[in-house]
Protein backbone atom coordinates (compact mmCIF):
# COMPACT_ATOMS: atom_id res chain seq x y z
CA UNK A 1 0.00 0.00 0.00
CA UNK A 2 3.05 2.25 0.44
CA UNK A 3 3.70 4.76 2.81
CA UNK A 4 4.00 8.74 3.57
CA UNK A 5 6.37 10.91 5.17
CA UNK A 6 6.29 13.88 7.53
CA UNK A 7 8.69 17.17 7.62
CA UNK A 8 10.59 14.95 10.28
CA UNK A 9 11.14 12.20 7.57
CA UNK A 10 8.76 9.53 9.50
CA UNK A 11 7.33 7.18 7.33
CA UNK A 12 3.81 6.20 8.06
CA UNK A 13 2.65 2.76 6.49
CA UNK A 14 -0.73 4.13 4.55
CA UNK A 15 -2.74 1.16 6.34
CA UNK A 16 -2.71 3.09 9.23
CA UNK A 17 -4.41 5.78 7.56
CA UNK A 18 -7.11 4.05 5.97
CA UNK A 19 -10.10 4.70 7.87
CA UNK A 20 -9.24 7.72 10.06
CA UNK A 21 -6.04 9.03 11.84
CA UNK A 22 -4.90 10.76 14.89
CA UNK A 23 -4.21 13.66 15.49
CA UNK A 24 -0.89 14.51 14.47
CA UNK A 25 -1.07 12.59 10.70
CA UNK A 26 -3.50 14.23 8.30
CA UNK A 27 -4.73 12.81 5.36
CA UNK A 28 -2.61 14.43 2.21
CA UNK A 29 -5.62 16.01 0.08
CA UNK A 30 -3.20 17.43 -2.37
CA UNK A 31 -1.85 13.87 -3.69
CA UNK A 32 1.37 12.28 -3.94
CA UNK A 33 3.35 15.48 -4.98
CA UNK A 34 2.41 17.36 -2.08
CA UNK A 35 5.23 19.53 -0.59
CA UNK A 36 6.21 18.07 2.81
CA UNK A 37 5.85 21.23 5.45
CA UNK A 38 5.99 21.74 8.62
CA UNK A 39 2.81 22.35 11.50
CA UNK A 40 0.56 25.11 10.76
CA UNK A 41 -1.42 26.84 13.61
CA UNK A 42 -4.33 26.53 11.56
CA UNK A 43 -4.26 22.35 11.46
CA UNK A 44 -4.77 22.47 15.05
CA UNK A 45 -4.38 19.98 17.71
CA UNK A 46 -1.17 18.44 15.15
CA UNK A 47 0.63 21.56 15.50
CA UNK A 48 0.28 21.78 19.02
CA UNK A 49 1.29 17.95 19.70
CA UNK A 50 4.31 18.96 17.77
CA UNK A 51 4.89 22.48 20.33
CA UNK A 52 4.72 20.27 23.26
CA UNK A 53 7.67 17.45 21.30
CA UNK A 54 9.47 20.51 20.70
CA UNK A 55 9.22 22.50 24.20
CA UNK A 56 10.03 18.85 25.94
CA UNK A 57 12.95 17.05 23.94
CA UNK A 58 14.91 20.68 24.24
CA UNK A 59 14.61 20.87 27.90
CA UNK A 60 15.90 16.98 28.01
CA UNK A 61 19.40 16.45 29.65
CA UNK A 62 20.73 13.24 29.65
CA UNK A 63 18.38 10.87 28.74
CA UNK A 64 15.06 11.85 26.87
CA UNK A 65 11.99 9.92 28.26
CA UNK A 66 8.57 10.01 26.99
CA UNK A 67 5.13 7.86 28.02
CA UNK A 68 2.20 7.76 25.13
CA UNK A 69 -1.34 6.63 26.64
CA UNK A 70 -3.42 5.45 24.07
CA UNK A 71 -0.52 5.32 21.73
CA UNK A 72 -2.42 4.01 18.25
CA UNK A 73 0.58 2.99 15.78
CA UNK A 74 3.14 4.96 18.33
CA UNK A 75 2.42 8.31 15.92
CA UNK A 76 4.01 10.76 18.76
CA UNK A 77 6.37 8.76 20.01
CA UNK A 78 8.03 7.93 16.74
CA UNK A 79 8.07 11.99 16.13
CA UNK A 80 9.08 12.89 19.33
CA UNK A 81 12.13 10.40 19.09
CA UNK A 82 13.01 11.13 15.24
CA UNK A 83 13.12 15.30 16.85
CA UNK A 84 15.20 14.56 19.06
CA UNK A 85 17.81 13.23 17.15
CA UNK A 86 17.68 16.01 15.01
CA UNK A 87 17.45 18.52 17.43
CA UNK A 88 18.79 17.54 20.86
CA UNK A 89 20.59 13.99 20.28
CA UNK A 90 20.74 11.91 23.31
CA UNK A 91 19.28 8.30 24.48
CA UNK A 92 15.86 7.78 24.37
CA UNK A 93 13.85 5.80 26.28
CA UNK A 94 9.73 5.23 24.87
CA UNK A 95 6.98 3.92 26.94
CA UNK A 96 3.74 3.29 24.42
CA UNK A 97 0.35 2.00 26.27
CA UNK A 98 -2.18 0.56 23.74
CA UNK A 99 -5.24 -1.80 24.27
CA UNK A 100 -5.85 -2.12 20.86
CA UNK A 101 -4.51 -4.99 19.58
CA UNK A 102 -3.70 -4.61 16.06
CA UNK A 103 -2.36 -1.30 16.87
CA UNK A 104 -0.81 -2.95 19.28
CA UNK A 105 1.29 -4.54 16.58
CA UNK A 106 1.48 -1.41 14.38
CA UNK A 107 3.47 0.13 17.19
CA UNK A 108 6.14 -2.54 16.35
CA UNK A 109 5.80 -2.03 12.65
CA UNK A 110 5.63 1.50 12.97
CA UNK A 111 9.20 2.14 15.17
CA UNK A 112 11.28 -0.70 12.75
CA UNK A 113 10.03 1.61 9.56
CA UNK A 114 11.73 4.13 11.33
CA UNK A 115 14.54 2.64 12.08
CA UNK A 116 13.90 2.22 15.99
CA UNK A 117 14.10 -1.09 17.92
CA UNK A 118 10.81 -2.15 19.81
CA UNK A 119 13.23 -4.47 22.34
CA UNK A 120 15.12 -1.13 23.44
CA UNK A 121 11.81 0.60 24.45
CA UNK A 122 8.49 -0.24 26.68
CA UNK A 123 5.46 -1.28 24.80
CA UNK A 124 2.53 -2.45 26.71
CA UNK A 125 -0.70 -3.61 25.58
CA UNK A 126 -3.46 -2.57 28.15
CA UNK A 127 -5.73 -0.10 28.73
CA UNK A 128 -4.71 2.87 30.95
CA UNK A 129 -7.28 2.51 34.47
CA UNK A 130 -7.44 3.52 37.98
CA UNK A 131 -6.57 -0.41 38.85
CA UNK A 132 -5.98 -3.81 36.96
CA UNK A 133 -9.36 -5.29 36.76
CA UNK A 134 -9.87 -6.13 32.63
CA UNK A 135 -11.98 -3.98 30.86
CA UNK A 136 -14.43 -4.68 28.08
CA UNK A 137 -13.12 -2.20 25.35
CA UNK A 138 -13.60 -1.17 21.75
CA UNK A 139 -11.88 -3.28 19.27
CA UNK A 140 -11.45 -1.56 15.44
CA UNK A 141 -8.50 -1.96 13.56
CA UNK A 142 -7.47 1.89 11.72
CA UNK A 143 -10.24 3.51 14.05
CA UNK A 144 -8.22 5.91 16.79
CA UNK A 145 -11.79 6.60 18.86
CA UNK A 146 -11.27 3.20 20.51
CA UNK A 147 -12.37 3.09 23.85
CA UNK A 148 -13.06 1.85 27.11
CA UNK A 149 -17.21 0.66 27.51
CA UNK A 150 -18.77 2.48 30.08
CA UNK A 151 -22.08 0.76 32.64
CA UNK A 152 -24.09 2.87 30.66
CA UNK A 153 -22.78 2.00 26.88
CA UNK A 154 -22.62 -2.19 27.93
CA UNK A 155 -26.20 -1.71 28.66
CA UNK A 156 -27.18 -0.42 25.26
CA UNK A 157 -24.40 -3.05 23.61
CA UNK A 158 -26.61 -6.04 25.71
CA UNK A 159 -29.87 -4.76 23.78
CA UNK A 160 -28.27 -4.83 20.93
CA UNK A 161 -27.16 -8.46 21.13
CA UNK A 162 -30.15 -9.65 22.43
CA UNK A 163 -32.19 -7.70 19.62
CA UNK A 164 -29.67 -9.16 17.58
CA UNK A 165 -30.70 -12.82 18.56
CA UNK A 166 -26.80 -13.49 19.16
CA UNK A 167 -27.12 -13.53 23.42
CA UNK A 168 -26.53 -17.43 23.14
CA UNK A 169 -23.24 -17.27 20.71
CA UNK A 170 -21.32 -13.58 22.15
CA UNK A 171 -21.57 -15.32 25.65
CA UNK A 172 -20.11 -18.57 24.33
CA UNK A 173 -17.01 -16.03 22.68
CA UNK A 174 -16.54 -13.95 25.55
CA UNK A 175 -16.55 -17.44 27.99
CA UNK A 176 -14.16 -18.60 25.76
CA UNK A 177 -11.87 -15.74 24.28
CA UNK A 178 -13.44 -12.53 26.03
CA UNK A 179 -14.29 -11.54 22.98
CA UNK A 180 -17.79 -10.66 21.38
CA UNK A 181 -16.95 -12.02 18.20
CA UNK A 182 -19.07 -10.01 16.42
CA UNK A 183 -18.78 -6.09 14.65
CA UNK A 184 -21.75 -3.93 15.98
CA UNK A 185 -22.38 -0.40 14.32
CA UNK A 186 -21.65 2.83 16.40
CA UNK A 187 -22.24 6.07 15.19
CA UNK A 188 -20.10 9.59 15.97
CA UNK A 189 -18.98 12.67 14.56
CA UNK A 190 -16.93 10.39 12.25
CA UNK A 191 -19.73 8.71 11.20
CA UNK A 192 -20.78 4.92 11.63
CA UNK A 193 -18.22 2.69 11.77
CA UNK A 194 -18.30 -0.99 13.21
CA UNK A 195 -16.43 -2.53 16.55
CA UNK A 196 -16.16 -5.96 18.23
CA UNK A 197 -15.85 -5.93 22.06
CA UNK A 198 -13.23 -7.86 24.16
CA UNK A 199 -12.04 -7.80 27.34
CA UNK A 200 -8.21 -6.33 27.70
CA UNK A 201 -5.58 -6.32 30.42
CA UNK A 202 -5.29 -2.83 32.50
CA UNK A 203 -3.09 -1.27 34.66
CA UNK A 204 -2.74 2.09 36.71
CA UNK A 205 -0.97 5.08 35.52
CA UNK A 206 1.19 4.93 39.04
CA UNK A 207 2.25 1.47 37.79
CA UNK A 208 3.36 2.15 34.22
CA UNK A 209 5.84 5.60 36.32
CA UNK A 210 7.02 3.28 38.98
CA UNK A 211 9.90 2.47 37.07
CA UNK A 212 10.21 5.72 35.56
CA UNK A 213 12.67 8.47 38.11
CA UNK A 214 11.61 11.13 35.81
CA UNK A 215 9.64 11.67 32.68
CA UNK A 216 10.19 14.37 30.12
CA UNK A 217 6.32 14.17 28.46
CA UNK A 218 3.28 12.14 28.78
CA UNK A 219 1.09 12.53 25.95
CA UNK A 220 -2.42 11.25 26.82
CA UNK A 221 -5.49 10.54 24.16
CA UNK A 222 -7.06 8.25 25.97
CA UNK A 223 -10.74 9.11 24.87
CA UNK A 224 -12.65 10.15 27.63
CA UNK A 225 -10.95 8.39 30.38
CA UNK A 226 -8.59 11.18 31.07
CA UNK A 227 -9.80 12.60 34.31
CA UNK A 228 -10.10 9.28 35.58
CA UNK A 229 -6.93 7.91 35.65
CA UNK A 230 -5.09 11.09 36.51
CA UNK A 231 -6.17 12.07 39.57
CA UNK A 232 -5.11 9.11 41.69
CA UNK A 233 -1.75 9.55 39.76
CA UNK A 234 -1.20 13.08 40.41
CA UNK A 235 1.24 12.97 43.41
CA UNK A 236 3.31 11.09 41.58
CA UNK A 237 2.88 13.61 38.60
CA UNK A 238 4.30 16.19 40.65
CA UNK A 239 7.63 14.44 41.65
CA UNK A 240 8.62 13.06 38.44
CA UNK A 241 7.14 14.65 35.54
CA UNK A 242 7.89 17.47 33.81
CA UNK A 243 5.07 18.36 31.26
CA UNK A 244 2.17 16.26 30.48
CA UNK A 245 0.06 16.77 27.05
CA UNK A 246 -3.48 15.81 26.93
CA UNK A 247 -6.48 15.31 24.25
CA UNK A 248 -9.73 15.89 26.24
CA UNK A 249 -13.07 14.35 25.15
CA UNK A 250 -15.68 16.83 26.82
CA UNK A 251 -15.63 20.90 28.48
CA UNK A 252 -16.63 18.61 31.74
CA UNK A 253 -13.68 16.97 31.36
CA UNK A 254 -11.47 19.66 30.05
CA UNK A 255 -12.09 22.15 32.78
CA UNK A 256 -12.04 19.85 35.62
CA UNK A 257 -8.35 18.55 34.96
CA UNK A 258 -7.73 22.78 34.46
CA UNK A 259 -8.64 23.20 37.82
CA UNK A 260 -6.89 19.71 38.96
CA UNK A 261 -3.41 20.96 37.60
CA UNK A 262 -4.32 24.64 38.54
CA UNK A 263 -4.46 23.34 41.98
CA UNK A 264 -1.63 21.22 42.17
CA UNK A 265 0.24 24.31 41.01
CA UNK A 266 1.13 23.23 37.49
CA UNK A 267 1.73 25.89 34.64
CA UNK A 268 -0.54 25.67 31.36
CA UNK A 269 0.77 26.53 28.44
CA UNK A 270 -2.05 25.52 26.22
CA UNK A 271 -5.14 25.83 27.01
CA UNK A 272 -8.18 24.94 23.99
CA UNK A 273 -11.23 23.72 24.24
CA UNK A 274 -13.22 20.56 22.66
CA UNK A 275 -14.70 20.98 19.48
CA UNK A 276 -14.26 24.52 19.17
CA UNK A 277 -13.17 27.60 16.57
CA UNK A 278 -10.28 29.28 18.05
CA UNK A 279 -8.82 32.50 17.57
CA UNK A 280 -5.34 33.47 18.50
CA UNK A 281 -2.42 36.36 17.34
CA UNK A 282 -1.15 33.35 15.12
CA UNK A 283 -4.24 32.73 13.30
CA UNK A 284 -7.46 30.62 13.73
CA UNK A 285 -8.02 26.69 13.88
CA UNK A 286 -10.72 24.77 15.12
CA UNK A 287 -10.65 21.52 17.85
CA UNK A 288 -11.88 17.80 17.94
CA UNK A 289 -10.00 16.88 20.78
CA UNK A 290 -9.34 19.77 23.56
CA UNK A 291 -5.68 20.59 24.24
CA UNK A 292 -4.16 21.08 27.65
CA UNK A 293 -0.99 21.35 28.21
CA UNK A 294 0.81 21.81 31.41
CA UNK A 295 4.76 21.96 32.50
CA UNK A 296 5.42 21.27 36.15
CA UNK A 297 7.55 24.03 37.88
CA UNK A 298 8.53 21.59 40.56
CA UNK A 299 10.78 20.23 37.71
Amino acid sequence: MGSTANFLGVLTDLEFLERHHPSNTKADKEGENAPVRTPQVSDGEPFFEFAAIYKAIHAAQGQFVMVELGGGYAARSVDAYQALQRMNPMPAQLVVVEAEPTHFEWVKRHMKANHIDPLAHWLINAAVSIDSNPLLFMRGEGLFYNGIVSAGEINTLVEDIIGRGSSDQVLKNLMTGGRCGMYIPYNSAAGEDFFDYEFVSAMPLTDILAPLSQVDLIDIDIQGAENIVILPAMAMLNQRVKRIHIGTHSDDIHKGLWELFFEHEWICDFDYGPEGQHDTPWGQFETMDGILHFCNPRL
